[in-house]
């Protein structure tokens, strides 16, 4: 590679939720949990986007339950959200 060209760096960012949601009060859970999930996503988005990191995929809290990126719990009264995964990139350049 000549100097000066661009490659690719990639991480997960991990981010805590810690958000309950009531089963038996509230069948869509998820679209419950999604408008308290989602200022938190987009805090911790613009906090890596300050060091050039941007995601790799959908960032919506409803997307990224759909694909297997929320880790939850369940017990009897409540579904458990404790955090969301999503893929960085950002562009590093060769010296």
């Amino acid at each position: 590679m000549s100097r000066g060209m661009m490659h690719w760096e990639g991480r997960d960012l991990m981010i805590p939720l810690a958000i309950s949601i009531r089963h038996w009060h509230t069948p869509d859970y998820v679209g419950a949990a999604a408008p308290r999930a989602q200022p938190i996503i987009e805090t911790y988005l613009h906090d890596a986007a300050r060091d050039g990191w941007h995601a790799d995929e959908p960032t919506d809290f409803v997307t990224l339950f759909s694909r297997s990126r929320v880790r939850t719990r369940n017990n009897f009264f409540r579904w458990q959200v404790d955090s969301t995964t999503i893929r960085l990139l950002r562009a590093v350049r060769n010296v």
